[in-house]
């Protein structure tokens, strides 16, 4: 696959095509071509509204590249110590990762987040011209400012400073040529539109609209962006919103239904994104192009050897360390935390005894993919996992794979059966982990202690009391650490409860790859650098300078 630079420009044109926008308001004849459904006369009825959902939706649901993509977002957001990437990958990720990125490095996600912006900037601008119900419209205004506000909130926890765009860059005076705004401007906006996208969404949808963004959603990323921002006291009450009626969230029983096909869209999902691999372009809400990727392919990037996969990168070494830092109470069904077998793959009978050990991809033992693995994992110096009972420590990454699928290489996305699951975006285990790290900032102890419980309790492990505000706080940043293993978390919370020294300390503590590279500018991304040859106005991050 080749390196890739991309300019808020080529999405602005990529924007005005795919949502049939362009203004012919200085074409030579000075006419309206009557074969173009362009703005003059689009924006009629509800159902131009409507269509033009699904293409705000759209960069963020191609699951081989964008910001969820596998290929480049997925890869690059989990570049913290809990993930391991393989000798070999591909040179963005294998840069990103190692922290030796510069503004070249290619991969970059930047262009398709405005794409999304500009996408929702030319509904918000044509929105009133159209004749509807005005709750109907309300709601659809609410949806789009949830869509700006999480783009915008991507942008502000990669790239800090970015352009902040409230009209569609052709509108603007500069076109698009603009500068950054600083990074407390930009988390400002997400919170204005997280506040009109509560006060628009519904609290439900029907089953025709699965995956459409909700109000609980819009709350729980309201509570996020408040979080991030240090504003706990309304982030507390935020949240605290979203664990009563008439919002049913719970977490599921087992831990692994959020990640398999046949439990989608449970009682534990606040938001998450729909995919079909079996339907063409247009089958699923959010497709508006007929290249969209529509299949979730990250079990081709996830899975082990001899699973079907191309198999990239296994759990870190220090996710394994802390999981098995603590073992379930005496009399237990498992000697280790619920979620644990949820994540890696293991031999059981290694470590633990009263279990059958399992069985994957047409009946392949651990033994078989691991042997079939060890070609690529040998040569990765440092992964080496903790010592078990005298036994080397064998894991291989589980979560987000078609482990489910008891069949011969049921991890490749050739085969479109195997591409139907969701990413599971927002989950309501955040919510409880991000009310209860509010709360210990407010002093609610007790708060944060039943939220904890909840996670703790599903997780399998004894009662437990904390004796105050920073043990509390403590165990926030553990749960957080083995609840969003290989969910693209851990860096975004790491930066924020810890200074760059401090962040540094733990990755090389934690033997995470390159640790020793980290330096201050890589809490950031950096804008890359075809951005800065397109944009005269824009100036590189300040750390990145």
């Amino acid at each position: 696959m080749t390196k890739m630079k991309i300019s808020i420009k080529r999405y602005t044109v990529a924007a005005a095509v795919l949502l049939f926008m362009g203004s012919c308001s200085k074409d030579f004849l000075n006419r309206t071509n009557p074969n173009l459904p362009v703005e003059a006369t689009y924006w009629t009825t509800e159902a131009d509204a409507v269509a033009a959902i699904p293409t705000i939706y759209s960069p963020i649901r191609n699951q081989m590249y964008g910001y969820y993509g596998a290929f480049t977002g997925y890869q690059t957001m989990n570049r913290a110590d809990d993930m391991w990437f393989l000798v070999g990958e591909e040179p963005h990720t294998w840069q990103l990762i190692n922290f030796i990125n510069t503004p070249g490095t290619g991969g970059s996600d930047f262009g398709s987040l405005y794409n999304g912006i500009n996408r929702a900037n030319v509904f918000m601008k044509n929105i009133d011209r159209v004749t509807m119900d005005s709750e109907k419209k309300k709601q659809l205004i609410g949806e789009v400012r949830f869509l700006r506000g999480m783009y915008y909130f991507l942008l502000a926890a990669n790239y800090g400073d970015v352009p902040l765009r409230l009209t569609p860059a052709t509108d603007e005076p500069n076109g698009e040529n603009i500068a950054s705004s600083p990074e407390a401007e930009i988390w400002k906006q997400v919170i204005s539109d997280f506040k009109a996208a509560k006060d628009g969404l519904p609290v439900s949808r029907p089953s025709s609209e699965s995956g459409r963004v909700t109000k609980g959603a819009a709350i729980a990323y309201l509570g996020k962006t408040l979080v991030y921002n240090k504003q706990y006291g309304e982030a507390e009450t935020e949240l605290k919103a979203l664990l009563t009626a008439p919002y049913n969230y719970d977490l599921v029983d087992n831990f692994e239904d959020n990640y398999k096909e046949t439990t989608k869209f449970n009682k534990e999902s606040v938001w998450e994104l729909a995919y079909d691999g079996r339907l063409s372009a247009g089958g699923v809400w959010g497709d508006d192009c007929a290249s969209c990727q529509l299949g979730f392919v990250l079990p081709n990037f996830a899975g082990p050897g001899a699973s079907g996969a191309w198999f990239k990168l296994v759990p870190g070494i220090s996710v394994v360390r802390d999981f098995i830092s603590e073992e379930r109470p005496a009399g237990s069904d498992t000697r280790f935390d619920k979620r644990m077998y949820g994540s890696f793959y293991w031999k059981y009978s290694d470590y633990e005894t009263g279990l059958t050990d399992g069985a994957w991809y047409g009946n392949l033992s651990f033994d078989d993919l691991w042997k079939e693995s060890l070609s690529k994992i040998s040569v990765n110096a440092g992964l080496v996992y903790p010592t078990i009972n005298g036994k080397a420590g064998r894991f291989l990454l589980k979560k987000y794979t078609n482990f489910y699928i008891n069949k011969s290489g049921s991890n490749s996305m050739y085969d479109a059966a195997n591409r139907n699951n969701n990413l599971r975006v927002f989950r309501f285990a955040e919510v409880l982990l991000l009310h209860a790290e509010a709360c210990v900032k407010n002093g609610n102890l007790a708060g944060a202690a039943s939220s904890l419980k909840r996670i703790r309790d599903r997780a399998g492990l004894a009662n437990k009391t904390w004796a105050n505000a920073d043990a509390l706080m403590k165990e926030v940043v553990k749960q957080n650490e083995l609840e969003f293993f290989f969910e693209g978390h851990r860096f975004f919370d790491l930066k924020r409860w810890y200074t760059p020294t401090e962040m540094k300390q733990i990755f090389v503590d934690n033997k995470k790859q390159g640790a020793d590279n980290f330096q201050p500018k890589h809490y950031y991304l950096p804008i890359p650098e075809g951005e800065i040859n397109t944009n005269s106005k824009i100036q590189q991050h300040p750390l990145w300078r």
